[in-house]
């Protein structure tokens, strides 16, 4: 998508269907006091990003205390794994996208933030936008990350869809999970977590089941 690496062409795009906003909090960097996170200012938390991303996290996800409350060991925190150069946040503004773009037509935010567990870097994608299913607009992440291609991804995008907020959606090869979040008042939102390339033993599924669900909770 412009503005990020997560370059979204429209061909890849599944169709989406209303407008979004999600919850955010802080409790000493983590989630709790319920501060409101519109689908608009997560487009505006974009801007703040910028076009060459960040070397901080706009939101206030506290992934060290997520990694200890789903119970994996090992040291972690914001950015990617040592070796991986990567901007800490990257972001997008839906709202200006060009004719054409994935965002055009669902208008919205992204927010996508690196962390790491030991040697397991994993990207955490918040996007919201105004129609159903935003998660969708990122299926060209998900192929990448996944090796899947499109069409392999129907069935997982079906079963996000009708996924209940706060159940994360495991997709089959593993590396990747969707959580619908139940924004504050009309809209659609989710969290997506993908894993990056381990250096030694990567993330089990019932591990970044929990990883995702203790995410989630802390901007619900």
């Amino acid at each position: 998508m412009s503005g990020s690496r997560h370059v979204l062409p429209g061909a890849a795009v599944l169709a989406v269907a209303l407008l979004a906003g999600c919850q955010g909090g802080t409790d000493d960097g983590a989630g709790g006091d319920g501060v409101p996170v519109s689908v608009e200012r997560l487009a505006e938390m974009a801007d703040e990003v910028g076009p060459d991303g960040s070397g901080t996290c706009p939101l206030p996800y506290d992934f060290a205390k997520a990694a200890s409350t789903a119970k994996i060991t090992g040291e972690a925190g914001d950015g990617a794994a040592a070796g991986d150069d990567e901007p800490a946040a990257t972001a997008e503004n839906g709202y200006k996208a060009e004719k054409g773009a994935p965002f055009a037509d669902n208008p919205g935010g992204l927010v996508s933030c690196w962390f790491h567990v030991g040697g397991q870097s994993v990207e955490v994608h918040l996007i919201a936008a105004e129609k159903p299913q935003p998660e969708s607009l990122l299926a060209p992440v998900l192929v990448r990350v996944s090796g899947q291609d499109a069409q392999e991804l129907n069935p997982y995008l079906r079963r996000t869809e009708k996924g209940e907020p706060g159940t994360p959606v495991l997709g089959t090869t593993g590396d990747y999970a969707t959580v619908r979040v139940e924004p504050e008042g009309e809209g659609h939102a989710a969290l997506l977590l993908t894993l990056g390339e381990p250096e030694g033993p990567g993330l089990r599924e019932d591990q970044l089941s929990a990883l995702s669900r203790a995410l989630y909770e802390q901007i619900s």
